[in-house]
């Protein structure tokens, strides 16, 4: 017996869109930061600790990435 009424169907459907604009715009953050911490880590004019702080900005960025792009294959979803 199916419970779910159109209208159900429609919320889990709408509540899937903002989960996936949600996520697009993580991923577009976090895409900055890694690229934003890349350039830094490679910024001569900078200080030692700076552009480490920075290294460690663009590998936690890339972390965060690569997480969603797991999750996104567990759920079967692939660039």
């Amino acid at each position: 017996m199916n419970d779910i009424t159109p209208l159900d169907e429609a919320v889990f459907k709408a509540y899937g869109v903002a989960l996936g604009l949600a996520t697009m715009a993580m991923v577009r953050e976090e895409i900055v930061k890694s690229i934003e911490g890349q350039l830094g880590s490679q910024d001569r004019t900078l200080t030692s600790e700076v552009r480490a702080e920075a290294l460690q900005t663009a590998q936690e960025a890339n972390n965060a990435l690569s997480l969603v792009a797991s999750a996104q294959a567990v759920c079967g979803i692939s660039a």
